[in-house]
C-alpha cells in the first residue's frame, strides 16, 4: 500500500513540475534544450523540402533598385543626427537595426546589422542592396544592446564583435546564448525569458512573446529563444518587434495586458514565397498583418521595419512600404500613423510618442 501511494505521489509531483515549466520551453529530463512557439491554429509547411535551386534562381531576378525617396546620403544622415543632438531620438539603420539615442541618458542599439553580407561570420550569404547608413566607428558609445533572436540578419557577427566598450554594455540576448556573447567579450549579459525584465535606472526592458524560430547552423534549430521587447519609462511604452508572425489570439492577449504602447516597430517584408510552393508564412508579417498586429498590441503608431536591405523573399522590394501605407486606413490607422523611415533617417522620440 505504501509503495502504491509513493507511485501516485511521484506521478503527481512530476506532473506538477511539468505544469510549472513554460509551454515554449523544451526539456530533456530537467535540462532546457530548446524552444517552441505558443500553440496556435496555423497550418505548417509540412515536409515539403525547400527548393534551393529555384530559390537561388528567383532571388537573382528580384529588381533591387531603390529610389532616392527611401534613402539619405551620408551627408544628410550626419546632418540629420546633428539636428537632434542631445535630444531623445531614433534612427533606422536599415533592415531591423534601430539606434535610440539619449533615452533616459542611454544609447540603445537593437538588432544591428552593419555588414555588407549576412551569413556565417558575416563572410558569405545574402548581399546588402542598399548602403550601410553608419559604419561601426560612427556609432555613439552604446550603453544597451538588444538582440531579438539568432538569425544572421539580426545577430550579425561582424557588427557584434566590432562594437567598442563591450565590457561596459548591458546586452539583452535570447535564452541559451550567453556563451556566444561571452566569447565576443561582453560581460554584462542578460538572458531574459518572455515576460522577464530588468530595470536600468528609470528604463525597464522586458522580453515579450514572438511567433518565430531561430537557427544559425545546420544543427541548432530552435536552440535559442526568439523575443520581442518592451521598453518602458515614466508613462511611455514602445515595442521593438524582432521577427514574428501575426497570431491574433496571442497578440490580442499581449495588448490587453500591456496597452498604451506609443509605437510598435514591426516587420513588413519577407513574406512572399508563393512561387516556391508556399502560400504564406506565419513567421513574418506582411504589411497589412503588421498593422493588424499593431492594433492587437494597442499601439498608437506602427513603424515599418525589416525591408529594403536584403532579399529574403520574392515580393518586389518596394511593395512593403507601398502596401503598408495603402492598408493603414483599412485597418484603422491614419496614414501618418503608419510610419516609414528613410534608411539612415533620425526622428525625435517626442514626435513619435505624442
Amino acid at each position: 500500500m505504501k509503495f502504491f501511494l509513493f507511485i501516485i505521489s511521484l506521478f503527481y509531483f512530476n506532473n506538477l513540475m511539468a505544469m510549472d515549466k513554460p509551454y515554449h520551453h523544451i526539456y530533456k529530463g530537467d535540462k532546457l534544450v530548446g524552444f517552441r512557439n505558443l500553440p496556435a491554429d496555423v497550418p505548417t509547411w509540412g515536409k515539403k523540402k525547400w527548393p534551393w535551386s529555384k530559390w537561388s534562381k528567383l532571388k537573382k531576378e528580384i529588381n533591387t533598385y531603390v529610389p532616392d525617396e527611401y534613402l539619405l546620403s551620408k551627408k544628410e544622415i550626419l546632418e540629420n543626427i546633428e539636428r537632434v543632438n542631445n535630444i531623445p531620438s531614433i534612427q533606422w539603420l536599415g533592415h531591423n537595426g534601430w539606434l535610440i539615442r539619449n533615452l533616459e541618458g542611454k544609447n540603445i542599439l537593437f538588432d544591428p546589422v552593419l555588414s555588407s553580407t549576412i551569413g556565417p561570420m558575416s563572410l558569405f550569404g545574402s548581399k546588402r542592396f542598399t548602403p550601410v547608413p553608419l559604419e561601426l566607428n560612427e556609432l555613439p558609445k552604446i550603453d544597451i544592446l538588444i538582440i531579438s533572436h539568432h538569425h544572421f540578419d539580426h545577430r550579425d557577427y561582424q557588427t557584434l564583435s566590432g562594437i567598442e566598450n563591450k565590457k561596459d554594455i548591458e546586452i539583452f540576448v535570447p535564452l541559451r546564448s550567453k556563451r556566444f556573447y561571452k566569447s565576443l567579450g561582453y560581460k554584462k549579459i542578460n538572458e531574459l525569458d518572455w515576460d522577464e525584465s530588468k530595470k536600468i535606472d528609470n528604463l525597464n526592458i522586458s522580453a515579450k512573446v514572438s511567433y518565430h524560430w531561430s537557427k544559425t547552423s545546420l544543427f541548432n534549430r530552435n536552440d535559442t529563444l526568439w523575443s520581442s521587447y518592451l521598453l518602458e519609462w515614466d508613462d511611455n511604452k514602445i515595442w521593438l518587434g524582432g521577427d514574428s508572425g501575426f497570431i491574433k489570439e496571442i497578440f490580442d492577449d499581449v495588448g490587453e495586458k500591456i496597452g498604451g504602447i506609443s509605437f510598435a516597430i514591426l516587420g513588413i517584408a519577407a513574406y512572399d514565397f508563393k512561387a516556391l510552393g508556399f502560400d504564406r508564412t506565419f513567421m513574418h508579417t506582411n504589411p497589412r498583418e503588421a498593422l493588424e498586429m499593431g492594433k492587437s498590441l494597442k499601439a498608437k503608431k506602427v513603424i515599418g521595419s525589416h525591408f529594403l536591405t536584403f532579399v529574403l523573399s520574392l515580393e518586389k522590394v518596394l511593395d512593403p512600404p507601398r502596401l503598408f501605407k495603402e492598408n493603414a486606413e483599412k485597418v484603422g490607422y491614419q496614414k501618418e500613423d503608419a510610419i516609414i523611415f528613410k534608411i539612415g533617417e533620425t526622428k525625435k522620440l517626442e514626435d513619435l510618442i505624442n
